[in-house]
């Protein structure tokens, strides 16, 4: 990844699909680049199936660990100079980032 997406979108999610559509697609949205990376924390739902139709930079599929063990799966993961975290049931405007850093 390059360096351009300084901020890399960290959207954890467990046995919620049915709003993981609205977050996702609320990072996509940015106004500015950003690194998405969705971490699928052992859904019984499915998640798999949903996630798996947004093109995102990394998808993470990992045993229950709680929502922080799940939130810090995906900053290993991350490339960016700066972490947002996204809760899966909710989203962000598409200047949101954009303000964020001035």
């Amino acid at each position: 990844m390059e360096k351009k997406n300084i901020v890399s979108v960290i959207i954890p999610v467990y046995n919620q699909s049915q709003w993981l559509p609205d977050a996702v697609n609320s990072a996509l949205n940015q106004t500015v680049p950003c690194e998405i990376i969705i971490v699928n924390d052992g859904s019984t739902d499915n998640t798999d199936e949903v996630a798996k139709q947004f093109y995102v930079d990394k998808y993470i599929v990992k045993e229950n660990g709680g929502l922080s063990s799940a939130r810090n799966a995906g900053i290993k993961e991350a490339a960016g100079e700066w972490i947002l975290t996204l809760d899966s049931d909710d989203k962000i405007a598409p200047d949101f980032i954009e303000k964020c850093l001035k």
